[in-house]
């Protein structure tokens, strides 16, 4: 599913980078070894916090094996959600909800395709899924991204 291309607005202004190719955005996805998943919300003694899991992008969803029944308890049907990528200078962000569990057999191939592994539905449980509602992206110039936007994008899906 290709996305729709919108404005970036980055401190109250729409960005003047050059755009970026959904392409790109895609490609980092789905080479992404590590997805931090932010639940919106917490338990009433924590706070939310990004948790690092493995998965597959599947445009416009994103299956992961979250394997903490902390998160997992986050993570209930209808729940909004972020994921991050691990970079704070080519950044890609998804934001969406919970839509469902699965234990699909081509997501379950492509999974254990991805990660040189044997994922083990009994033990490890469902793929919980992400639909992403819109995708947000820039790449930064310089060390740590101090020499500012480079390109931007901003998706919806």
């Amino acid at each position: 599913m290709e996305p729709i291309a919108e404005t970036l607005v980055m401190y109250g202004a729409a960005s003047t980078a050059e755009s970026l190719e959904w392409s790109w955005v895609g490609d980092q996805l789905t080479a992404a070894g590590t997805y931090w998943v932010v639940p919106a919300t917490a338990t009433p003694s924590s706070y939310p916090h990004p948790r690092p899991v493995w998965g597959v992008w599947a445009a416009p969803d994103l299956h992961l094996s979250v394997g903490s029944p902390v998160l997992a308890r986050a993570l209930v049907t209808g729940a909004p959600v972020t994921v991050h990528l691990d970079s704070g200078t080519d950044v890609v962000l998804v934001e969406g909800a919970v839509t469902d569990r699965t234990t699909a057999p081509d997501l379950v191939a492509a999974y254990d395709a991805k990660y040189d592994y044997a994922y083990d539905v009994d033990e490890y449980g469902p793929f919980t899924t992400i639909r992403a509602a819109r995708a947000l992206a820039w790449r930064s110039a310089g060390w740590a991204g101090r020499d500012g936007f480079s390109r931007t994008g901003r998706w919806r899906f």
